[in-house]
């Protein structure tokens, strides 16, 4: 990506391989599952994606929030105001079938990426050794 003139772009970085390269964007299909599985408003999908190894900070709140508003324009998932709980009024959404079509799809590039990643895997394995990464991911219970 090129930055306008006289425009910084800031990026994360997410490997030390590629510090300004991007991290992959799966955020979609990681909401779309969590509502397959059930409805949610916004922070409580924050903290499932949490407990399945997304870190998502307050600070990424507004990114979570505005990808749900573009899913919801999409007809990926769609939303109502919950207003019979005690404090405010939270949106909660729901996935669409549009939205179990979408997630089938990524359902499907995912395992071509799985068998991807595993190849690599097992060449560098093969070459170097075992690979010695910190485990940061939690599988789900």
């Amino acid at each position: 990506m090129v930055p306008k003139k006289g425009k910084q772009t800031k990026v994360k970085p997410w490997c030390n391989c590629y510090p300004a390269e991007r991290p992959p964007r799966f955020l979609r299909p990681f909401l779309l599952l969590l509502l397959r599985e059930r409805e949610g408003h916004g922070y409580e999908l924050i903290d499932r994606m949490r407990e399945m190894g997304l870190e998502y900070s307050i600070q990424d709140a507004g990114y979570v929030y505005r990808t749900l508003r573009s899913m919801e324009k999409g007809d990926l998932i769609t939303s109502q105001w919950d207003t019979e709980n005690a404090g405010p009024a939270k949106r909660v959404y729901a996935i669409t079938p549009q939205g179990v079509g979408m997630l089938r799809e990524w359902a499907q590039t995912f395992e071509n990426l799985k068998v991807s990643l595993e190849a690599f895997l097992e060449t560098y394995e093969a070459m170097e050794g075992e690979v010695h990464a910190p485990k940061v991911i939690k599988k789900p219970s």
